[in-house]
This record gives structure tokens, sequence and C-alpha cells, in this order.
């Protein structure tokens, strides 16, 4: 990623806890299923939602007491390490996946956990349980995020503010539809803009199965952001057929992360493909704010100098990301297509 969010305690997490709680408490039990493995604050909800939570938490219960304890214990601590997200990141856990070929009591849990985020998360019982809704989660969290508004995974896409009408979907970082258990952990929810939740780049991708073991951890407070730079590997007179070569670095040394975001997001092609259609008009700014008669006062490398530095100012309000670098590359490694704009420029 780009940069890290900063992660929101709201109201909003305690549907993910009641269900953890709800495992723990039946963990050792093998008797007559009781009310009382439901947290207090829980039997509202459950009961708002007999056909999603409780008939599959009844069946659930009675499928898990009649395994031995090991075995028990085994799957109840599976549905804890998959809610590890931090873990899980830098590769020392690997969540159980459960894709949608499973049957028995996979199936079942793969999907109780699936429906809790689909129909329960945002639904009447866990609104009027703590008068909120995830609209109002969001709000929280773009205004304790609100320096970013680029898309911190891709830096491309525009994210929606607080005060937009509309809001960003949801991206699941560990899919749900295989990773079913972190479905309602707000560790595993992810704000990103439309195309990097698109199929064309993660959609339902396995984050995992495509990675190098170690990924971006979405809300690592101490995560430096990353540095791009553009050099051309073969020059054109026509810019949207410049070869481009792209380097990523990080100033905590992250490679293996670096390579799992690049593998997810698809973020090489999705960059190149970005500048193919926008370098021409990125140098035509350059060339017009050098040639502007109301600087030709100022010195030429003076006017490089602040034409360039406003681009980074840009980076610096998240107003651009690649820009500068795309632009540094192009007038550091090409001949043939700035000459091509130019003569045209000047036709």
């Amino acid at each position: 990623m780009i940069k890290s969010y900063k992660y929101l305690i709201s109201c909003h997490i305690m549907l993910h806890k009641h269900v953890m709680q709800f495992f723990d408490r039946i963990e050792f039990e093998s008797g007559p299923f009781q009310n009382i493995f439901f947290e207090p604050d829980f039997i509202d909800i459950v009961n708002r939602h007999p056909r999603i939570v409780r008939e599959p938490l009844i069946e659930i219960y009675n499928i898990l007491k009649r395994l031995n304890q090991p075995t028990r214990s085994l799957i109840i601590q599976q549905i804890r390490d998959s809610n590890k997200i931090l873990e899980i990141c830098e590769g020392s856990i690997a969540p159980v996946k459960l894709d949608n070929s499973v049957s028995g009591l996979k199936k079942v849990l793969r999907d109780f956990f699936i429906k809790l985020y689909n129909q329960v998360l945002d639904g009447n019982g866990f609104n009027d349980k703590y008068n909120t809704t995830l609209r109002e989660h969001f709000n929280g969290f773009r205004k304790l995020n609100r320096n970013i508004t680029l898309c911190p995974t891709c830096g491309i896409g525009e994210l929606k503010m607080s005060e937009s009408k509309t809001r960003d979907q949801y991206d699941h970082f560990l899919p749900k539809a295989l990773y079913p258990f972190s479905s309602v952990n707000f560790e595993n929810l992810v704000l990103s803009c439309k195309e990097c939740n698109s199929p064309d780049a993660k959609g339902e991708k396995d984050t995992l199965g495509v990675s190098s073991g170690y990924i971006f951890y979405p809300f690592n407070f101490n995560h430096q952001q990353l540095t791009v730079a553009f050099n051309i590997i073969k020059d054109n007179s026509n810019p949207e057929d410049i070869i481009w070569n792209i380097n990523y670095t990080s100033p905590e040394l992250k490679n293996n992360e670096i390579t799992s975001w690049k593998n997810i997001y698809d973020i090489d092609i999705r960059y190149k493909d970005f500048v193919k259609g926008r370098v021409e008009k990125w140098y035509r700014f350059y060339w017009e704010f050098m040639n502007d008669n109301d600087l030709s006062h100022i010195p030429e490398n003076d006017r490089k100098i602040s034409c360039l530095k406003a681009l980074e100012i840009d980076e610096k309000l998240q107003l651009s990301f690649i820009r500068k670098p795309v632009l540094d590359g192009f007038l550091r490694d090409s001949i043939m297509a700035r000459a091509e704009i130019e003569a045209r420029l000047y036709v």
C-alpha cells in the first residue's frame, strides 16, 4: 500500500466481538444449547435474525459438540487465527481457506459468516441495537483519515469523503468468499477505490494465494509511504508507445510486501496504462509552464524547479501520486516523444 489508514474504534466492531465470544463460550460445552452462550447485547440481534444467526449457530454448536475435544478446539482456534489480521499479513499465521466447494460443517460456517456481512452488519437488528449504520462508520472513518483523499492502495483513484452523498464500498482485504471467518472484522474491511475493488484488479482474487507470503497491513501506524520512480526503457515519438520501467522503494525495505501488493492489485499494468493516456498531457502542462510569457523573466532552471515543486506539493496534499515521478523520467529519458509533442505545439 502507498499509505496506511488509522483504525477507527467504534460500536460497529461489536458484531464481530459478539460472534467471537460465542465461539469462545461453546468450545468446551457439550450439553443442550443455551441462550447464555450469547452475550446479553447479542441476544436482540440473534432474535431479529432467527434464520441467519440463531438457527445456523445452533446447528454449528450441535455439530461441534459431537466432535472430540481436540477437533472442536482446533476448529475454533482456526476461527480465532483467521481474525489475527496483523499476524496473517506478517506471514506468521495462515488462515483457513473455505471456497464454495466445501460441504458439511465447513459449508454451514462459511454460509453463516458470509451472511453476517451481507445481511446483518448493516441490517435493522444491528442498527437498532447500536443506533447506527454502516454509513456512520464510513463517515467516522473518513473523518479520522480525511488527509487521505487518493486511494492508499493505488494512489490513482479518488476516495469519497464523509460529506459525499454516496460512500465507497468496503473491500475485504482477505476476500470473504475464500476467508469468510473474518467477514465482519473491521481490520479486514478496507476502503479502496472502485478500480482496486473491481474484477480487473483485486476483486475476489486470493490475496494470500498470489502474495509472497508477506502483505502490507492496512492499519500499520509505522508504515512509511512508498516512493515510485519511472524510467524509459525504449523511447518512441508516440508517447503512448513508450516502454516504461517502474521501481518501487520502501523506506522499511519491505520488498516482499511490495511484491505482494503489485501482484494483488496488478499495479504495474495499471500504472503503465494510466501513464500512457496522460504523459503527453502532463508534459504539455510542463512545457506551457516553462514557456509562459508571464514567467519569462524567471531563469529557465528556476522555472523548472518551481514547476516540479508544485507537482511535489500536489503529492503531499494527496492531489496526485505518480505524475511527478513520470514527468521526472520523461524529462530525463525521452528525446523523441518530447520533440514530437513540442512540434505539435508549434503548429
